[in-house]
């Protein structure tokens, strides 16, 4: 496998979403200085859960986020996951390790020639050796900002998802007999830091002034007005949330409605489903080097927004340059991921 390219799934998912963003990203090896704020908060929920199934201490660095707000998200999520599952799957799971890398041969489907232009290659989140019946198990973690309740389009799409069949194929080359996959998901709070908290006064009453003076407005009782008055131009005042006023309103949500946030799915493989994600794969491996030998990469307009907007939509609208070495760094190898 020396001389052959490295094939993942993170490849086929961009060359299938959009062609011209693949040869950016694989070809011309060009990423984001900056990350996309949900690829950055994914990777560190991602490192903490990699500790987690290591059994290997979670220390403070872990939390440390530039936006103050996404850092006590993260440690709130993660609390949460902790108290829902951490003593059952201590109880439950022998870890047998985690970030698993592997290689597989790719090989035609019809004829069994193993490929002289790509290998599969991609990482396991973990592999755990269930307590009681001595069965191994994937477990794969993923974050989203979708619905993940049950009977959700979310678990309606997890049968057709080929990562999950390739991480079926790579436990085998890694020398492990899964026989099924936890799959553990982590929904990220709808709820957003407030910029309308009530200002109090010492006594804890809230304030309420007059917009055009300042001053502050009373009841015809005399007693401070504790409500706004648009019709009389009263208004209250009021402040940003602090981080820890936000992660203490996140905190209780999660202990409210942990189903909300988080949820796991057992998912099997047939031989079948291999099969198919092996064609799968010798497929889009043919139809990239075809693109690649052609020089010919067509853009997808309706991938720009599919996923928040594209990384390279301003490129490819003109608006920015791929060479700006302000917005794109060359990356050091084509597969990141791995």
């Amino acid at each position: 496998m020396e001389n052959l390219r490295l094939l993942t799934n993170s490849m086929r998912s961009k060359f299938a979403q959009c062609h011209r963003a693949y040869k950016l990203a694989y070809v011309d090896m060009k990423r984001p200085v900056v990350a996309s704020d949900a690829l950055s908060f994914g990777t560190a929920f991602h490192a903490l859960l990699e500790r987690y199934w290591k059994r290997e201490e979670i220390t403070e660095d872990l939390f440390a986020l530039d936006d103050p707000f996404k850092a006590v998200t993260l440690r709130k999520l993660f609390d949460g996951y902790c108290l829902k599952y951490l003593n059952d799957d201590i109880s439950k799971y022998d870890s047998l390790g985690a970030e698993i890398g592997f290689e597989a041969p790719l090989m035609n489907p019809e004829t069994g020639a193993v490929s002289r232009t790509w290998t599969l290659a991609g990482k396991i989140d973990a592999i755990a050796r269930e307590k009681d019946t001595g069965r191994t198990v994937i477990v794969e973690h993923k974050t989203t900002s979708q619905d993940i309740g049950p009977g959700s389009d979310y678990w309606k799409k997890i049968p057709i998802d080929g990562q999950v069949s390739g991480y079926y194929v790579g436990a085998q080359v890694a020398g492990y007999d899964a026989q099924n996959c936890v799959y553990d998901v982590i929904r990220k709070p709808a709820i957003k830091p407030s910029s309308s908290i009530p200002v109090l006064d010492e006594e804890g009453l809230k304030i309420a002034v007059y917009e055009d003076s300042g001053e502050r407005a009373y009841n015809k009782n005399g007693k401070p007005r504790q409500s706004a008055d648009k019709d009389n131009g009263i208004i209250l005042m009021t402040r940003e949330e602090t981080p820890e006023e936000y992660g203490e309103r996140l905190a209780d949500d999660i202990a409210a409605r942990p189903d909300y946030y988080f949820a796991r799915l057992d998912v099997a493989r047939s031989s079948d489903d291999l099969a198919e994600y092996l064609f799968d794969m010798w497929a889009v491996g043919r139809e990239i080097a075809d693109a690649e030998r052609m020089g010919r990469f067509s853009r997808n307009p309706n991938a720009c927004s599919m996923y928040g907007q594209c990384e390279y939509f301003d490129v490819c609208t003109g608006c920015a340059s791929i060479d700006d070495v302000t917005l794109f760094r060359k990356a050091d190898k084509p597969n990141e991921e791995l």
